[in-house]
């Protein structure tokens, strides 16, 4: 929870359990923030891509808290969260950042640092581990690949002279900057509208 002067975040490590413990969660948040229910101004939401499972839930005790509280619910994409929560953990021009899709197969975009921050070079794209490399080739030197887990990356990283940045950093947190920017611009969703960003491929086995 964002307070003026500060942050209240918490984690649960048991993601199978996600379901039963996030609204006892979240009123440990505000009870820890000295918040009620009805201080909350706004919510944001990550809206993907990810684990389907964990989107479908996270987003479906969102938009309920939000109709429960008649409060706008911003959506945050991931990977451009990602992104921006590793502009002060690396001083590279271009930052890759990658989210876990199917078994060796990843979600990502490229990013490009300027003066006025971070710009997108394409939408978020999906592909297998040996593609990926084409998108640190397409960034035309050093620059930083961003991931919670880098152990599958660092080979195609070491080829192609990439620095593996483990995002330990990323957290619920990083969420705030551009949800804040976005409820501040007006660029919020209908909360009847919203909806997670699979992203996935789905296709039949065999």
């Amino acid at each position: 929870m964002s307070r003026p002067d500060s942050v209240v975040e918490r984690t649960i490590r048991e993601w199978r359990r996600t379901a039963e413990t996030i609204v006892p969660l979240i009123d440990r948040v505000l009870a820890e923030a000295k918040a009620e229910r009805e201080d909350v101004r706004a919510l944001a939401v990550s809206s993907g891509p990810g684990s389907f499972t964990a989107l479908r839930i996270g987003m479906a005790t969102a938009k309920g808290i939000a109709y429960g509280l008649g409060c706008p619910l911003v959506t945050v994409p991931t990977v451009e969260a990602l992104a921006h929560s590793a502009i002060g953990h690396t001083d590279t021009a271009c930052l890759v950042p990658v989210v876990p899709a199917r078994k060796g197969e990843f979600y990502y975009a490229v990013y490009r640092r300027d003066a006025e921050g971070l710009r997108p070079d394409a939408p978020v794209s999906y592909a297998p581990l040996e593609r990926l490399k084409e998108a640190l080739d397409s960034c035309g030197g050093r620059g930083a690949l961003v991931a919670r887990d880098t152990a599958p990356l660092e080979e195609i990283c070491a080829v192609a002279g990439f620095d593996a940045l483990r995002a330990d950093f990323f957290t619920a947190a990083s969420l705030i900057p551009l949800a804040e920017k976005r409820l501040e611009a007006g660029d919020i969703t209908p909360l009847e509208s919203v909806t997670p960003e699979y992203q996935q491929k789905f296709r039949p086995e065999g």
